[in-house]
């Protein structure tokens, strides 16, 4: 179970009075949750802070029983893919992979790692794009190779920043396919996407939570959410 407790966040260095403010949520394992809201809700920053890449104010933030608030993104259980996609434009997709698996070496990667790169690489349909670079691919063959990289360093929670945000109709429904054979693999026990795109979750989430200034106002199934006054049809 990912649980937050007391979580309280607020941008300091913003004149806002926009603040995080959850009391307590869980994420639960073998589904995908998806955190729902408009733009300025609080959902990315909900995620960044799971992620590591914000820290909170105050409150708690536990995965299977043991804190990680006070973790560093890069020693966190968790791999964030961000809206931008963010993959290295001078290195090929294998470059990206291994990269993320042996961060602090470039040159004469270990036996290891090239193995489970071949591996990665195998089980996403990317051999035939591994020397390409990121500007040799369409967007959604580098959102692909972005979350192959994410799941490379296998952590125990997925966190996606808007992952529809770039995509067409065909690259959406490609996503989707890949989430559920994420899931379906259990190769990852916590998938979390941040989403404003109402019909991607609808299609694509377990579980929703709907977020509003900051505070989760809904929280149940994909089915319960369709019956719940926060369902725009």
């Amino acid at each position: 179970m990912l649980e937050l407790k007391n979580l309280k966040f607020k941008y300091h260095d913003v004149n806002t009075s926009f603040c995080i403010d959850i009391a307590q949520t869980q994420f639960n394992e073998s589904v995908i949750t998806c955190v729902l809201g408009e733009n300025g809700s609080g959902k990315t920053t909900v995620l960044n802070l799971l992620g590591g890449h914000l820290k909170v104010d105050s409150g708690n933030i536990f995965l299977n029983g043991e804190e990680i608030t006070e973790l560093k993104a890069e020693l966190r259980p968790t791999s964030t893919v961000f809206q931008q996609i963010g993959l290295f434009p001078h290195l090929s997709v294998k470059e990206n992979i291994e990269i993320a698996i042996e961060p602090n070496t470039l040159f004469k990667k270990s036996a290891t790692t090239k193995i489970k790169t071949e591996k990665i690489l195998s089980d996403f349909n990317l051999n035939e794009f591994v020397n390409r670079k990121p500007i040799q691919l369409s967007v959604g063959q580098q959102q692909r190779v972005a979350i192959a990289r994410a799941l490379s360093t296998e952590p125990k929670v997925l966190l996606l920043d808007e992952p529809t945000s770039s995509l067409d109709f065909a690259n959406i429904n490609s996503l989707k396919k890949i989430l559920s054979e994420i899931k379906n693999m259990q190769s990852v026990p916590f998938i979390i996407v941040v989403s404003h795109d109402l019909h991607f979750v609808l299609e694509t989430a377990d579980n929703i939570k709907y977020i509003e200034s900051g505070k989760f106002v809904f929280e149940g199934t994909t089915s319960e959410f369709k019956k719940s006054n926060y369902h725009i049809n």
